[in-house]
C-alpha cells in the first residue's frame, strides 16, 4: 500500500511536468507503481485527423493502435462512450452498468484483450468547450494491482491530463481568457437570450421595460467585448458562467 510520502512522490512529477517528455516518464512510472502495464491519455478525436492541440499520450501496444485504426474502432470505443456518461473513474468490467454494450463494443473489447488490454480503469475528463477526454490504465488482468491503486489512479489521471492541457496550451501560445464579471441582472438577461427570448419577452419575464431589458443584454455583450448575442451565450457556456441546465430549465 502506498504511504503518504510515496503518494506525493508519485503525484508531484505529474502535477509539475513542464514538457511532454517529462509527463510521459512520470506516467510510465505511475502506471508501473499502481500495478498496470499500459496507459493511454487523450482527447476523443479522429486519430487519423486529430485537430491542432489535441492531447494524445500512450504506451498502448502499437499493433493494437494500428489494428484499431484500420477498423475504425476509435469511433466506436466503448471505453470512450462510457466516459461521457460519468465523472468518476470506472473499471472496464463495469461497462455494462454504464452503457448498453453492443455486439460491436464486445468485439472491440475482446480484440483489445489480445493486445494486453484485458482489464483497466478509466478516468473521464470533461471541460466546457473542449473535446471529451480520458486517461486509462490497463493490464492483462487486475491481479497485480496495488492495494489502493484505483483511487490513486483517479488522482494520477486527473493531474496528468491537466498537465497535458497546460503543456499543449503553452505550445500553442494560448492564454487563459479572463472571465467577465457580470451583474446579476445581466446574467439573468444573458440566460434568457440563450433561451431565444426577445428584448420584449426578457423585459416581461424580468418585470422591467423593454428598454431596461435591452440595457441588461447590452451590458452583458459589452462585458464580452461587444460579442454578438449567439457568440456571447457560447462564451458564457464555455466560461462556466451559465450551464445547459440554465438554458433548458423552464
Amino acid at each position: 500500500m502506498l504511504k503518504h510520502h510515496d503518494l506525493n512522490a508519485l503525484l508531484s512529477p505529474l502535477k509539475e511536468a513542464l514538457t511532454i517528455d517529462q509527463l510521459y516518464e512520470a506516467m510510465i512510472r505511475a502506471t508501473q507503481v499502481l500495478g498496470f502495464s499500459q496507459f493511454a491519455m487523450g482527447h476523443h478525436v479522429d486519430l487519423q485527423r486529430p485537430p491542432t492541440g489535441a492531447i494524445r499520450l500512450k504506451t498502448y501496444n502499437e499493433d493494437w493502435i494500428s489494428h484499431g485504426l484500420d477498423r475504425g474502432y476509435f469511433a466506436e470505443d466503448p471505453i470512450h462512450l462510457a466516459s461521457t456518461k460519468t465523472v468518476t473513474g470506472f473499471l472496464w468490467k463495469d461497462l455494462a452498468d454504464i452503457i448498453h454494450l453492443t455486439a460491436r463494443h464486445k468485439q472491440v473489447l475482446a480484440e483489445a484483450a489480445g493486445f494486453g488490454l484485458g482489464a483497466g480503469f478509466t478516468v473521464p475528463v470533461h471541460l466546457p468547450g473542449e473535446f471529451h477526454g480520458s486517461c486509462s490504465f490497463a493490464a492483462r488482468s487486475l491481479d497485480g494491482l496495488n492495494a489502493n491503486a484505483l483511487p490513486i489512479a483517479q488522482l494520477c489521471g486527473t493531474f496528468a491530463f491537466e498537465a497535458a492541457r497546460r503543456i499543449a496550451r503553452r505550445a500553442l501560445k494560448l492564454q487563459e481568457a479572463i472571465i467577465p464579471n457580470l451583474r446579476p441582472r445581466e446574467l439573468e438577461a444573458l440566460i434568457l437570450v440563450g433561451k431565444g427570448k426577445t428584448d420584449t419577452e426578457i423585459g416581461a419575464i424580468m418585470g422591467v421595460s423593454r428598454t431596461t431589458a435591452h440595457d441588461h443584454v447590452e451590458g452583458a455583450r459589452r462585458a464580452y467585448g461587444n460579442a454578438r448575442r449567439a457568440y456571447m451565450v457560447v462564451r458564457a457556456l464555455f466560461d462556466g458562467q451559465i450551464s445547459f441546465a440554465d438554458l433548458l430549465r423552464r
